[in-house]
């Protein structure tokens, strides 16, 4: 784990399927990592931003990505530190910030899908109709949008807007 979070520590585990929770404060946000394992599948590390300059009600929190291994969310948690303002990051509505356990004892947390803006620049990112895993995404400027894929998970969806955004600011003529 990286060492910059703290775990969030309680009595007995949230849920089976999570393997790390933890946290780590600066200056302007809380971030939250969250280690998943569901249904046979690998652990996917969730990196989750909290604007830590507002009270829980006006609190405005971010999915900044899904990745594969911890060194990648620590790489992308660099990035932001180094300036948040130039990072996609996806803005969760009210009503899909929920990370714990529900009524009837499941264990919820936003998942990947939304609009991710930078600058006047977004990425939208829809679940697939058919399939929940699946991701749609499109890159979106001005009022010209790109379809970039249909991305077989959550994973694939980040690496690709990552890989994308990238590409952008070092100016790659092709994307």
């Amino acid at each position: 784990m990286d060492p910059r979070f703290t775990p969030i520590s309680s009595q007995e585990p949230v849920s089976s399927s999570v393997i790390n929770d933890a946290i780590y404060k600066t200056e302007h946000f809380t971030y939250r990592l969250l280690a998943v394992q569901l249904d046979g599948q690998g652990v996917s590390w969730y990196l989750y931003a909290s604007d830590s300059d507002s009270d829980q009600n006006n609190r405005v929190d971010w999915v900044l990505g899904v990745f594969d291994t911890c060194g990648q969310l620590g790489f992308f948690l660099d990035l932001h530190l180094d300036n948040e303002l130039k990072v996609p990051a996806l803005k969760l509505a009210p009503d899909n910030r929920y990370l714990g356990v529900n009524g009837e004892g499941q264990f919820c947390f936003p998942v990947y899908a939304g609009v991710y803006r930078v600058g006047f620049k977004s990425y939208t990112v829809d679940i697939c109709p058919d399939s929940l895993e699946k991701r749609i995404v499109h890159y979106i400027q001005s009022y010209k949008t790109e379809y970039l894929g249909l991305f077989e998970n959550e994973k694939e969806a980040c690496l690709g807007i990552y890989s994308h955004f990238d590409n952008r600011l070092r100016g790659c003529k092709m994307c």
